[in-house]
């Protein structure tokens, strides 16, 4: 007969942990005494109530609908899509996991977003940090990357994954209603930013071969990140790339087209023996996953005095930027870089606070002669007026007298 699962304590990271269906799962950290292995003991048999629960029993609990909600997640959604519900998902569940499912209200969202974006949590969780430094209970390298509080992106992602979680639970006749139905996700202002062309040149000047090569790719297409890490060889044809799956395609029902450059094909010559099925690997040879990606920049960006909201994603903005400022037409750009509509080009694109150049021409050619002459010295400038039409009255005429 197996062993009962119990909490025991992971000396390199500092957390209490259990063994739930081959699964290791965190509990609490903390440091390794009495007081707080009861508190891990108190977490499992809660954690051991959340299990015995089938999701689709009127008791089940928040925790219950995530779990099962993620065990769906895996096999249905790409990885990098998986691992970016999981994250919420988890913190979701460890803020109000053992709420009713039925009794979810919107406010459980709001309260626990609320959280997340407060500084108070970040300097709480940086004070329980370095106690723990002090303390000698977990060392630095073990606590990951520090807290931040949320930003209205996150935020916005975070109410997001909540109510699809719920929708998702409605639409398999687990629950009757979606207790989130009615709540409002208002979307975050697009960046209002992109990439200059003095940043692009720092970052690829600086970068290794194969993340100098990913730059590159971005700039030069417009594709998003994520279109250019998953891309693979049967995608690619003499001077495009035909993505048959992309984020649009449930809303288009057609590939992906991504028209590449002479200096593109050229890179992807070059590339051609790797020897995988990606185009775009790694040092180590591995496709580029977002969390490297992510890395990689934030170290250039360090080491160059970068701004700290420099990221590879702007390279796409830069390509819409570009293309706006020297004519090209918007429906085209749409069409360039995979959107089904104009509205993304007109809010991110045309609107970009520090471009705006081409603003400026086009009120001039508006405008051809609205700068009056250098009045005299002394003198008060002359007004500008409008042309008269071709029914004003000339002046110094009487009208004429009526029969």
């Amino acid at each position: 007969m197996a062993r009962p699962a119990k909490p025991w304590w992971r000396e390199q990271t500092g957390w209490w942990m259990v063994k739930i269906a081959g699964k290791q799962v965190k509990l609490l950290q903390g440091p390794n005494d009495e007081p707080h292995r009861v508190l891990a003991e108190e977490q499992f048999v809660e954690l051991r109530k959340l299990h015995r629960t089938a999701p689709q029993a009127p008791t089940a609990r928040t925790a219950d609908i995530i779990e099962a909600y993620l065990a769906w997640s895996r096999q249905h959604l790409s990885a990098d899509t998986h691992r970016v519900h999981r994250y919420y998902c988890q913190l979701f569940a460890e803020h109000c996991g053992t709420v009713p499912a039925r009794e979810l209200k919107p406010f459980h969202v709001t309260r626990w977003i609320g959280r997340m974006m407060s500084p108070e949590r970040v300097e709480q969780e940086l004070a329980r940090r370095r106690d723990e430094l002090a303390a000698g209970t977990v060392k630095k390298r073990h606590q990951g990357r520090d807290p931040k509080a949320w930003g209205p992106g996150t935020a916005h992602n975070a109410r997001a994954n909540a109510f699809r979680v719920f929708a998702w639970a409605k639409e398999e006749g687990i629950l009757p209603e979606n207790p989130l139905a009615g709540m409002k996700r208002p979307k975050p202002a697009p960046r209002q930013r992109a990439m200059t062309d003095d940043e692009f040149q720092k970052l690829f000047e600086n970068a290794s071969g194969p993340f100098a090569d990913f730059l590159l790719a971005l700039r030069e297409t417009g594709a998003r990140p994520k279109e250019v890490r998953d891309l693979r060889w049967e995608c690619v044809q003499e001077d495009r790339w035909v993505l048959a799956q992309h984020k649009t395609a449930q809303k288009t029902k057609k590939a992906r087209v991504i028209i590449v450059t002479d200096a593109v094909k050229a890179m992807m010559e070059r590339l051609k023996g790797n020897g995988h099925t990606h185009v775009f690997l790694n040092a180590a040879g591995r496709p580029w996953t977002l969390n490297a990606v992510r890395l990689q920049m934030k170290r250039l960006r360090e080491r160059l005095g970068l701004a700290d909201d420099l990221c590879a994603y702007l390279c796409r903005h830069g390509f819409g930027t570009r293309a706006i400022l020297n004519g090209v037409n918007p429906a085209v750009v749409a069409e360039l870089m995979g959107h089904t509509s104009l509205e993304m080009v007109a809010k991110v694109y045309v609107h970009l606070a520090d471009q705006h150049e081409h603003l400026k021409d086009a009120v001039e050619r508006i405008n051809p002669r609205t700068t009056p002459e250098p009045a005299d010295s002394g003198s008060a400038p002359k007004r500008l007026r409008a042309k008269p039409g071709p029914d004003a009255k000339k002046p110094g005429r009487k009208p004429k007298a009526k029969g």
